[in-house]
């Protein structure tokens, strides 16, 4: 007995794919990309929760200092019920930051924009930063023109942004240093230029400067890294930019902030 087997042709059969690297990357850096979007957003949260979590305790803690305050205390009394009160007003200032980086990354601030002399807006920002400079015995020297320098832009916004450039250069200026506050423009654009005289910044601190909660000198002054990130989404947001420059450590820095000048010869 003889059994014969036929074979059936495969008229369907199809070459093999090679797949390029790339394209056999591509499901993996898709999985990278999203597990680099989820932690983000996990982060965005914690902060959110955080900042509203310490906003009831500290508002809390101010209303003590203010009925103490009334009160009149003398003597050490006093003394303590200011120190509490300064570092209230900083750690208020800090949950604050915290609340500006977490909307600003979210996309849920809008600016509030006008025309105005952005001299108005340094000079408000140079008084209120003064008494802190003065305190450590430095020089702070605004110098911004006699001509207008019209912009476009949500002026307490913009006083944020050189308010926390200001109190960034005095932190990390050391005593008897040097602070400068300047201002030019063009047609085109206006710089806004904060300069001073303290430790400097390392050349490879740089790139990561405004990232959020990035510390070129964590253990120098303090902070936890997000004043800087909210002045560059702020700056952003105005269609303008930010750099920072340093020498190195112990050459200063200089933080200039570039915005759209406004068309001129309108009130």
């Amino acid at each position: 007995m003889s059994i014969a087997f036929q074979l059936e042709p495969l008229h369907h059969s199809a070459p093999p794919v090679f797949l390029s690297d790339a394209a056999a990357n591509q499901p993996l850096a898709f999985a990278v990309m999203q597990a680099k979007v989820s932690d983000r957003e996990r982060e965005e949260g914690f902060v959110w929760n955080l900042a509203h979590e310490l906003r009831q305790p500290l508002s809390a803690l101010a209303t003590a200092v203010a009925v103490v305050t009334q009160d009149s205390p003398s003597g050490a009394t006093a003394l303590a019920v200011a120190v509490m009160g300064r570092q209230l007003r900083h750690m208020t200032r800090m949950v604050d930051d915290l609340l500006d980086a977490a909307r600003l990354s979210s996309g849920k601030v809008s600016l509030i924009t006008q025309r105005l002399d952005i001299r108005q807006v340094m000079r408000d920002a140079a008084a209120d930063s003064a008494t802190a400079a003065a305190e450590r015995g430095q020089l702070l020297n605004m110098e911004c023109g006699a001509t207008p320098l019209w912009v476009n832009a949500d002026a307490q916004r913009l006083y944020q942004v050189f308010s926390n450039l200001l109190r960034n250069a005095i932190k990390f200026t050391d005593r008897g240093g040097r602070i400068t506050f300047t201002a030019d423009g063009s047609t085109s654009r206006i710089a806004v230029r904060v300069r001073d005289s303290g430790r400097g910044i390392d050349s490879q601190a740089l790139p990561r400067i405004f990232d959020l909660f990035a510390q070129v000198q964590p253990s120098a002054a303090g902070g936890v890294g997000i004043g800087l990130s909210v002045v560059r989404e702020i700056v952003t947001l105005h269609r303008g930019r930010i750099d920072a420059r340093s020498g190195g450590l112990g050459h200063g820095s200089e933080f200039v902030v570039t915005l759209p000048a406004a068309p001129a010869g309108r009130s």
